[in-house]
């Protein structure tokens, strides 16, 4: 199977995962913190990843990218997911996809600045589609949903976009001697390593756990950790590791695409015209950058 469709692949369906995962974690944090949610996903995740590593096998890694990886994770996910939780919580799924998706911006001028990656002209206009589209698919949203303008939300949403933005960059460089599935461990090891020590040195390591006493929280925490770490965070790696960041990342940013009809069947809320105008100017996007944009 030609690399190139196995990336644009593993972007689309990290997205969709994504897109699913969101809605799953802002019912769970109405009971769990946002550390505490960080915490137990990058547990969870290393468990899991672990025994999928042991299968396959563990390759050797030059130290550099090792230290590449391990900076990525504690910043895109130790941080980032931390901030992620903490605007989830005061934003909503919807109104968050919005400043996520100014992190696929981010993403493609950190990679032509930093990366030297330069896309085709149809695949900047296929990136400028699907922005647009998603722009277009979040604007009957985002006045209904409460807490869009809070301070807070918003100050947490921006720092979370940040820190993924650039995690993204560095994981990319990392990514030379190491397959996308250990890598993944790699980072997931990383930010739980430096939350587990944050918990301690701040004393709220306790009260962080103390919820999960729950089985019930605990298996839908559980399936949802499985959901973003095989489905959001390898998938993501598995895409930058076979296309550019710039491609890999806009492909992602469909990710209101999915989240709007997750939400209509388990939120009960209903699409409008901007939502299907929206959705087939991505579809457009995409095309372009899949046909035409030398992906």
């Amino acid at each position: 199977m030609d690399p190139k469709l196995i990336g644009i692949a593993a972007a689309l369906g990290s997205a969709a995962s994504w897109a699913l995962g969101s809605i799953l974690f802002k019912r769970l944090g109405e009971r769990l913190s946002s550390p505490a949610m960080t915490l137990a996903k990058q547990i969870i995740s290393v468990v899991f990843l672990a025994a999928a590593l042991a299968l396959v096998g563990f390759q050797p890694l030059a130290t550099d990218d090792l230290v590449l990886l391990v900076v990525s994770g504690l910043l895109g996910i130790a941080l980032g997911d931390t901030f992620f939780f903490a605007a989830l919580q005061d934003l909503g799924p919807v109104a968050l996809i919005v400043l996520l998706t100014l992190g696929q911006v981010l993403t493609v001028v950190l990679a032509v600045v930093y990366l030297g990656e330069s896309p085709a002209p149809w695949a900047w206009m296929g990136i400028g589609l699907v922005i647009c589209g998603v722009g277009t698919v979040l604007l009957g949203k985002v006045g209904g949903e409460q807490g869009v303008t809070g301070r807070r939300g918003m100050l947490f949403g921006l720092l979370s976009v940040v820190c993924m933005s650039v995690s993204m960059i560095i994981a990319k460089e990392g990514l030379d001697s190491v397959s996308a599935l250990q890598a993944t461990f790699l980072r997931m090891a990383a930010g739980a390593v430096g939350m587990f020590l944050f918990g301690l040195a701040s004393g709220r390591l306790r009260d962080w756990l103390l919820p999960f006493r729950d089985l019930r929280l605990g298996a839908g925490f559980l399936a949802a950790v499985m959901l973003v770490t095989f489905g959001g965070f390898w998938l993501s790696l598995v895409a930058i590791k076979y296309v550019d960041v710039s491609v890999a990342n806009t492909l992602g940013s469909i990710e209101p695409v999915f989240v709007l009809p997750f939400a209509v069947v388990f939120l009960k809320e209903k699409a409008t015209w901007s939502t299907v105008l929206g959705t087939l100017t991505t579809v457009a996007g995409v095309v372009l950058l899949v046909r035409y944009g030398g992906v």
